[in-house]
């Protein structure tokens, strides 16, 4: 899915927030055929989902914690982000492309090849992410697997500014609220308050890097 949105971002300058979030309706139909059709349950009793994954296709646990591998890999893909970013030449590249294109595209620095390449590896992360849910959480693929888990990333990234310890901190404290908000049902609160306050987080972030743009001056 990546690698899709990146072609017609490099060649036909189409928004990547667009095709993005259109290619994510197509994701969930593709899922919900599988579930609903080729790889349902016949065990089920009707229940949109596969069989229960055996212990061989589950991610095994960390010790005596409720933590799975899962949160290894994501350690290992922050680590390795760090020093990408830091120590090589397409590192530097990337941020130079980020900071000013014009610049870098003066530079000589292929900015397409560029593109394509960052969004095949995220695309290919996001999978990672999605198979450490599947296997190490829910042990079964089925119907509505994620409630908005990409839309909380966009969240997670923006406010961590794209320090990688600010991504671990966030993330963990987002994962926090996501969790939070199923707990708040026992005292009769809907699970949406969590969905909520990611809305308002997103909201004052984005307010608040728009009113940085301007500056008052006091004319006599």
């Amino acid at each position: 899915m990546g690698l899709l949105t990146a072609i017609p971002r490099t060649y036909f300058r189409v928004n990547e927030l667009i095709t993005s979030l259109m290619l994510n309706y197509v994701a969930l139909l593709a899922l919900d055929y599988v579930v609903f059709g080729p790889w349902k349950d016949p065990k089920g009793f009707n229940f949109p989902g596969t069989p229960m994954f055996t212990d061989a296709q589950s991610l095994p646990l960390i010790g005596t914690t409720r933590l799975h591998y899962g949160f290894i890999f994501a350690i290992v893909a922050v680590v390795l982000y760090y020093l990408m970013m830091k120590y090589t030449r397409w590192g530097y590249e990337l941020k130079l492309i980020g900071a000013n294109p014009e610049a870098a595209k003066n530079a000589g620095i292929r900015i397409s090849r560029h593109i394509l390449l960052v969004m095949l590896i995220s695309g290919g992360l996001a999978g990672l992410a999605g198979m450490a849910e599947v296997s190490g959480v829910s042990h079964r693929l089925m119907y509505g697997i994620s409630p908005g888990y990409g839309y909380t990333a966009i969240i997670v990234a923006w406010l961590a500014k794209l320090n990688p310890i600010g991504l671990v901190v966030s993330s963990v404290l987002f994962g926090g609220l996501i969790v939070g908000g199923y707990s708040v049902q026992t005292i009769g609160l809907p699970s949406s308050i969590s969905s909520m306050l990611q809305g308002a987080i997103l909201f004052f972030l984005i307010g608040g890097a728009t009113a940085g743009k301007f500056r008052l001056r006091k004319y006599q």
